[in-house]
């Protein structure tokens, strides 16, 4: 597999999933409101949570064995069985606690999160599959090729008043479509009997897999249920715009990870370790590309960005040493942050999974839970909604730094300069968006946005390109790849 350019169209299909998916949040949050979004936002979370608790990491075993080539239609048919078990499983919890469950949603809908859970966890499968085949690009195409089905299942819902329960039907039957799409034209494998032995092998690597399942949802989902249970659906709803945008930050940091892992095992089953150190230095240097100048241009345009696109009035909080700012500001800033760590730990994680020594990835999930467990309420009581952004971005960085001082051989230099020269661009970039938005007025408005926007932007890459030798030559070369192809 050519890495640099199944991470380039890896990014490509990212770029169309994170695009649906803003669209839609920017659409429903003016149709429904920001309470709305964030009961939305808080059924999204409780569908993927419980997920991730009852798949056992069956998506990346699924990865893993078939990458090795080890009996792909047994593999697909044990995976089958899971996803049929852990959908029943998930239907007593949301049957026993429904009127609780209910209210933390906002909604009467306790009783659609196991569809959720069954649609998503199949289109999930299928996806899990290519990617051990090494059909990167094609199962993000699919990935995020589902938020433009969600989307039109949403709106046609919403057309007939369904309000809220247009976005949680509309997700249900999007997943579901694309699983069957996916099955039907790509996968097209044809299950066959799995014996006993391969089941219980299948089992054995996929508890380690099940810590960083876990901790992947918790990054992205813990914070609504607990806004949700606070009775907080607009504090739920402030937060899911925020993430909504700091999550673009992961386009490119996304698309690595998903192609770090198949092809660190690979590497490691052919005994490439030249290779298999080539790619983790490719994981350092560019998993930073977007989050650095995502979080510098948050601090300077958060609220006037969340304004503008999601018609979210300016809020402020208080923050110790710093005083009153730009709630979207900060919470721009802190989920970015998240999302830098995050955007490490899953290369990082996958290294360690991909090169056969799952103990310790897993460790690293149970350490970001455990962290998370202990501060996050505390945080919340004492900063709100930004508490629990610190705790998601602290819990997240202690399962780095485990990360980073368990490797063999230290940082290459090469890919720390690359960092470097990344921050100095987005400090570069800040500071003159910051100066031109004194001078036009602010950042709230289309126009004054979008100029910030694209100064910016333009101003941060013309800056990583000139600091940056590797970086132009990389280009070069990813870019000749893609034209060969095409």
């Amino acid at each position: 597999m050519n890495v640099g350019t199944e991470v380039s169209k890896r990014f490509v299909t990212n770029v169309l999933g994170t695009v649906s998916g803003f669209l839609s949040t920017l659409l429903f949050t003016r149709f429904v409101g920001i309470g709305g979004i964030g009961s939305y936002a808080v059924f999204l979370s409780f569908q993927m949570v419980t997920a991730a608790v009852v798949s056992f990491g069956l998506f990346q075993t699924i990865t893993k064995f078939v990458s090795a080539g080890n009996d792909e239609a047994r593999q697909f048919t044990s995976g089958l069985i899971l996803v049929a078990l852990g959908t029943t499983v998930s239907t007593v919890p949301f049957v026993v606690l429904e009127q609780r469950i209910n209210a933390a949603i906002g909604a009467d809908a306790a009783i659609l999160v196991p569809l959720g859970v069954g649609s998503w966890m199949a289109f999930r499968l299928v996806g899990s599959f290519l990617e051990g085949q090494g059909r990167v690009a094609l199962a993000g195409l699919l990935e995020n090729g589902r938020y433009i089905l969600i989307l039109v299942a949403q709106l046609a819902l919403y057309s007939m008043g369904l309000e809220v329960f247009a976005l949680l039907w509309g997700v249900v039957l999007g997943q579901a479509m694309t699983a069957v799409l996916a099955y039907v034209a790509v996968a097209r494998v044809v299950p066959a009997r799995p014996s006993w032995e391969l089941f219980t092998e299948f089992l054995r690597f996929s508890k380690y897999t099940y810590m960083k399942s876990l901790s992947a949802q918790i990054f992205k989902q813990a914070d609504y249920i607990i806004l949700g249970l606070a009775g907080t659906p607009v504090a739920a709803g402030i937060y899911k715009v925020s993430f909504t945008t700091a999550e673009v930050s992961m386009l490119f940091s996304a698309a690595l990870s998903d192609v770090s892992f198949p092809e660190f095992s690979r590497l490691d089953v052919e005994e490439m370790a030249e290779a298999t150190r080539e790619l983790l230095e490719q994981v350092f240097a560019y998993t930073s590309l977007f989050s650095v100048p995502i979080i510098a241009g948050g601090a300077v345009v958060g609220n006037g960005l969340l304004l503008t696109v999601f018609d979210v009035e300016p809020q402020f909080t208080t923050l110790p040493l710093v005083g009153t700012v730009g709630l979207g500001n900060v919470l721009i800033v802190v989920l970015g942050v998240a999302n830098l760590l995050n955007g490490y730990r899953g290369p990082l994680e996958n290294y360690y999974f991909g090169t056969s020594r799952p103990r310790l990835g897993a460790i690293s999930g149970m350490l970001l839970i455990v962290v998370y467990g202990l501060v996050a309420l505390p945080l919340l009581n004492a900063f709100d909604s930004v508490g629990l952004a610190l705790a998601t971005s602290l819990s997240f960085g202690c399962s780095v730094v485990l990360l980073v001082t368990s490797l063999d051989h230290p940082i290459p230099k090469q890919a720390l300069y690359q960092v470097g020269a990344q921050s100095v661009a987005a400090l570069g970039m800040a500071s003159l968006v910051a100066v031109l938005s004194g001078v036009i007025g602010g950042s709230s408005g289309v126009l004054r946005l979008s100029t910030l926007l694209i100064v910016g932007a333009v101003t941060y890459f013309v800056l990583f390109i000139s600091l940056s030798a590797r970086a132009r030559r990389d280009a070069y070369w990813v870019s000749r790849d893609l034209l060969d192809e095409l």
